[in-house]
């Protein structure tokens, strides 16, 4: 995400996101390696990766990080010589090249050479007592939480076995375990100050069956580890969740979806779990075992750490996907034939534009022929389609000391230019008005058709660092929408613009079928339809201040707003993106959202058997189940 946004970061958050990111198994060896070299690292991060490679040669292979050419300006030369010694030695000390303006992709191009030489000699011996006294930090990936763990309650079991005996330890010991995936979550749903257990070595993909079209994996195993080893085998997993780095079992446990009114929640598409749970050990799960299973599905760790997944799978194919833009008018006339019509469909609505983008993705073999064919056709040049916003940047900027060119912003993309559009006022209702205008043209200009195979378009760029609140709400039957999917977005579009709350686009509006899984948020009988729709607002820059009045802001008015306008139809959170309510009053309604929805005594209930000293859970669990089984 660093060389992809080109943004500028200080060398201790990139330390941190590297870190985190090769000890979950986001990235490989080499990769973090490469990584640290270009961005550089500082203590606990060269401490972390001493633990996790090796001795005192990873200290020497993250001290590539040096690696700035002795042909670049002396300048350059002489901070990064400041910073091997900082970053390599010194405790905690905070060095970057932010102070020079240089960007990631920058650095990424410099030549290697080494400056091991620049650094004094330090004993790095390692001891037991030391690495019990360190802690490990884990950021999750939208940047809103982060968490710092005791290295002595922070696990990584290499194999089934070993997460056992830490499991049943731990249990016997009242140490708190959280189970934790790729930390993806934005309301860090895994964390747990207390301790953890990362399943990161456990991502075997144990056997693909083509015969029944199943794979069974490690719940360690990233979907997109998992898509690859499906391709081979002409299969694919029947749906994405906009993203394909979560692991499998944190995939299932927070009951993730992707879109299409006749497709349920991932986990509906599980056969079998294998947990490990404190009180009873190991168990298998199936639908034979009924209640149990179906509250196990969507079990957010609770229940036990999932171990093994296995799940359905479908042949592999490739979609057709047409993006094009409707009135407000014409997507709330429009939505029910659309959604028998196309396999996957998504809305996105741009907040005081008479504008909503529509996404449809359907097999190739099912599209009108004069689609498929235009969908080969070659997109507009990619300078033309961003001119909404590099024009309006160039305009706004160009009487202030740091303005942008059109030879700066060369290079730029989506994501950056809207960042850095919104980082120029993005609580100013006026300002947010111009850049979700320039979006509206935007997509405008990205009208149009593409084909590709079927997990590399179900999967979509979900922006920068943000806040973000994802409700869903039943809105009748498949056969019979009621409308309460319309009518929620036009009651939360007039509060909106009623209020002048200052919100990001888009407003995403996904559909799902009903799910077995009694903990879902989708969780009804066969038939149901589902709408799930998240709000957000960017953090665009890294001015405290400013990141600190977005979070008010935005916990304040416009989830204010959101609750509100779901109270009437019963809509929840997504449990990947509930917060940790602020009050009294927000507490309270929760408790009543999830008695309403949920079978909260019989998961409590389940919690506590296999569970009983509450080693898996976490305050936002609690706060928001309102359980405690210790209780």
């Amino acid at each position: 995400h660093v060389d992809r946004n080109r943004t500028i970061f200080t060398y201790a958050k990139v330390a941190a996101m590297a870190s985190s990111l090769y000890h979950l198994r986001r990235v490989s060896r080499t990769e973090f390696l490469h990584a640290s070299s270009s961005f550089g690292a500082y203590s606990s991060c060269i401490h972390r990766s001493t633990r996790l490679l090796g001795g005192q040669n990873s200290i020497r292979c993250m001290s590539s990080l040096n690696n700035v050419a002795t042909t670049a300006p002396a300048n350059l030369q002489e901070v990064a010589t400041t910073s091997a010694r900082r970053l390599l030695w010194d405790k905690p000390a905070i060095a970057g090249l932010v102070m020079m303006g240089v960007t990631a992709a920058t650095l990424m191009t410099l030549p290697s050479t080494t400056l091991l030489e620049a650094a004094p000699v330090e004993d790095t011996t390692e001891t037991e007592s030391d690495d019990e006294n360190e802690t490990t930090t884990v950021i999750n990936w939208s940047g809103t939480h982060s968490i710092e763990v005791p290295n002595k309650n922070y696990f990584e079991p290499e194999n089934i076995e070993d997460l056992e005996k830490i499991v049943k330890r731990c249990h016997e010991t009242s140490t708190p375990i959280r189970p934790v995936g790729s930390a993806l979550s934005p309301n860090g749903i895994a964390f747990m100050e207390g301790g953890m257990v990362s399943l990161a070595n456990l991502d075997k993909i144990i056997n693909v069956n083509p015969g029944e079209m199943t794979v069974t994996v490690q719940a360690g195993a990233r979907v997109s580890q998992v898509v690859e080893a499906l391709r081979e085998h002409g299969m694919t997993l029947p749906n994405l969740a906009s993203i394909a780095e979560q692991q499998m079992g944190g995939f299932i446990q927070v009951g993730a979806h992707g879109t299409g009114a006749q497709i349920p929640p991932v986990d509906e598409f599980v056969t079998r779990l294998k947990l490990v749970t404190p009180a009873e050990g190991a168990m298998e799960l199936t639908p034979a075992d009924g209640e149990l299973f179906h509250l196990a599905k969507v079990g957010l760790g609770c229940l036990g750490v999932v171990a093994e997944v296995t799940m359905k799978c479908i042949p592999s194919h490739r979609l057709v996907e047409h993006t094009y833009v409707l009135t407000r008018a014409e997507a709330k006339a429009q939505i029910n034939s659309l959604l028998k019509q196309h396999k996957h469909i998504r809305y996105m609505w741009i907040p005081y534009e008479d504008a909503v983008v529509v996404v449809t993705n359907d097999p190739h073999h099912k599209v009108p022929v004069e689609d498929a064919a235009t969908a080969e056709r070659l997109p507009p040049a990619k300078v033309e389609r961003l001119r909404p916003f590099t024009n309006l940047l160039v305009k706004l900027t160009g009487g202030t000391d740091t303005p942008y060119t059109e030879e700066s912003i060369e290079g730029m993309g989506f994501g950056e230019l809207r960042d850095a559009l919104l980082a120029i006022d993005p609580l100013n209702s006026e300002h947010v008005k111009l850049c979700n205008h320039a979006e509206a043209e935007f997509w405008r200009l990205n009208e149009g058709f593409q084909t590709k195979p079927s997990d590399q378009l179900l999967q979509f760029d979900c922006g920068g660092q943000q806040w973000v609140w994802e409700v869903c709400l039943q809105t009748g039957r498949y056969e019979t929408n009621n409308g309460n999917d319309m009518e929620f977005m036009e009651q939360l579009l007039e509060g909106i613009e009623k209020n002048k709350i200052a919100a990001h686009s888009p407003i995403e509006q996904r559909w799902s079928a009903s799910s077995s899984s009694l903990m879902s948020p989708a969780s009804g009988p066969v038939g149901g339809l589902f709408s799930w729709v998240g709000i957000i607002m960017y953090l665009p820059s890294e001015d405290e201040k400013q990141r600190h009045d977005i979070t008010k802001s935005f916990k304040g008015e416009y989830c204010d707003l959101l609750r509100e306008v779901g109270k009437d139809v019963g809509a929840v959170s997504h449990w990947a993106k509930i917060e940790m309510p602020t009050d009294s009053k927000h507490q309270g309604a929760l408790w009543w959202s999830m008695l309403q929805k949920y079978p909260v005594s019989l998961f409590a209930a389940a919690r506590k058997r296999l569970d009983p000293n509450n080693i898996l859970g976490n305050d936002l669990i609690d706060a928001v189940l309102g359980a405690n089984p210790k209780e």
